[in-house]
């Protein structure tokens, strides 16, 4: 299950089209909770909700479930005779696809909270499969088992296997052979149910699983369970599960999204969760706004001003921060402990995130957005965006050590940790990894794999090093103009 790029090309080409059935492409938030005016695209059929407590993930998962009429407002957002006097205010609108009822264009409802109960004219069709986070609340604290308790053995009952594909993903997702669970039943009442598995031939029941075990089973079963086109809403996807196992979670998700035409969306905690996932299929929420993109929790704290820095870098990526981090070390030592730099998802969201960072009246912390030069020009003149020199980053940083591999070799052997690989083998390898990798960002684990599977970490920060060691002419300016706008002088000379 793992993710390949072409996967993800897939699948946007997929939504960018709205090749499908059943789609809800968009939803816009008036006065619900803290969300005053704000539209979610669903850019991508695997939709992750992150964010800080109370930040709004749960809204947004709600609001995309009363688009249709398999869920009740209630289950999401039920209305109390004390302290919600200001649900009388609430409206989500809608754009759905729905090919059986327009075969070409958007359809558009809405869910609003009109004399004190929901409204929904006309609401649509669709299989909608709610995967609630109270999954992980252990099996002797859940009712629905009370059945099941107690030292007399219950005689009336159904075994029966669980289905092959779904051991098989279960399998997949927690690493090891799942095909040792059953499902038992009461006769009087098959939908009330428990899993029994068996390891080293002694059987035990549900009481006795690992969270994980059983919130996999089960969110596996009910996917599985569920019609081509359903909206799978997910809360919570990380909770009981090794960091390992929530990756592979979300590839499962992509395939899901391949083979079932489904829509699915999830809120987590969890940077692992968001691994494979391009930029537009995140969202991030904080004190009722939604900034789409990679961010990471630690960029969230920075927009909330939370972090103790005294100043903020938004940056693409992995490699954009370790490059920006080394220049701030090689010519902005004075700084370097003051200023954090963040992942906050390629263009142009990093810069959106910039901008709601500096309109922040709560924040004081100076921001700064340094964007890759491979980008189209801003939309509109911006000062506190600093642009690297031309072209992808990667490409960059390895075009130069190979074309300065001979005089380079050395500094490589050094900082890339490989004094056991002489300098001409150095030289063979880079000018092989450059002639057949046609990715660029491929080209520091190819290296690393040929210079005896050295980290793609390592290597990519070893050239990061030598390139901002060997372009100060170049690069030094960019730091001086990231100095200026954070208004952070340079100390005096004495």
């Amino acid at each position: 299950m793992d993710v390949r790029p072409s996967d993800i090309e897939s699948l946007e080409e997929k939504v960018k089209k709205l090749s499908y059935e059943k789609y809800l492409p968009n939803l816009r938030l008036s006065n619900v909770r803290s969300f005053t005016n704000q539209t979610i695209n669903f850019d991508f059929p695997v939709t992750a909700i992150i964010g800080t407590n109370g930040g709004g993930k749960s809204t947004i998962l709600g609001a995309a479930a009363l688009a249709y009429k398999d869920v009740k407002p209630g289950e999401f957002f039920p209305k109390s005779n004390i302290g919600d006097t200001s649900m009388a205010n609430w409206r989500i609108d809608y754009d759905i696809i729905d090919r059986k009822m327009n075969k070409t264009g958007r359809i558009q409802r809405n869910a609003r909270f009109v004399s004190a109960k929901w409204r929904r004219d006309t609401v649509m069709e669709r299989n909608v499969v709610v995967i609630p986070i109270q999954r992980t609340v252990p099996a002797n604290e859940q009712t629905k088992f009370k059945q099941f308790v107690g030292i007399a053995k219950n005689t009336e009952i159904v075994k029966t296997p669980i289905d092959e594909a779904v051991i098989g993903y279960v399998s997949r997702i927690l690493g090891k052979d799942a095909k040792n669970y059953e499902r038992v039943s009461l006769k009087s009442d098959p939908l009330k149910n428990i899993l029994i598995g068996m390891h080293q031939k002694n059987d035990y029941s549900q009481f006795h699983f690992g969270a994980g075990e059983a919130s996999i089973i089960e969110m596996v079963s009910r996917i599985e369970g569920a019609t081509d086109n359903s909206l799978i809403l997910i809360e919570e996807i990380e909770n009981g599960l090794h960091p390992l196992a929530t990756r592979k979670m979300v590839e499962y998700l992509f395939d899901v999204a391949t083979r079932k035409k489904a829509q699915i969306i999830f809120t987590t905690h969890s940077e692992y969760a968001l691994d494979v996932l391009p930029p537009k299929a995140i969202w991030a929420c904080i004190d009722g706004t939604a900034y789409q993109g990679k961010l990471t929790i630690e960029s969230l704290r920075a927009l909330k001003g939370t972090v103790s820095q005294n100043a903020a870098i938004f940056v693409e990526d992995d490699f954009a921060k370790d490059l920006v981090e080394e220049m701030l070390r090689q010519y902005a030592r004075d700084i370097f402990d003051q200023v954090r730099v963040h992942k906050a998802g390629g263009y142009p969201f990093v810069v959106e995130v910039l901008k709601h960072h500096n309109a922040n009246p709560t924040v004081t912390a100076q921001a700064v957005a340094v964007i890759d030069g491979d980008n189209p020009p801003l939309n509109e003149p911006n000062d506190d965006v600093i642009e690297l020199p031309d072209g992808t980053p990667e490409s960059i940083v390895f075009g130069f050590i190979h074309d300065n591999a001979e005089s380079m070799a050395a500094f490589v052997q050094q900082r890339c940790q490989c004094p056991s690989v002489t300098q001409d083998g150095i030289v063979s390898a880079i000018k092989s990894v450059k002639i057949d990798t046609t990715d660029p960002h491929l080209y520091f684990i190819k290296l690393g794999e040929k210079l005896g599977f050295i980290s793609e970490i390592i290597i990519r920060r070893g050239f990061s090093s030598i390139y901002v060691e060997k372009n100060n002419d170049i690069l030094k300016p960019k730091i001086d103009a990231i100095r200026a706008r954070l208004k952070m002088e340079r100390p005096a000379v004495m």
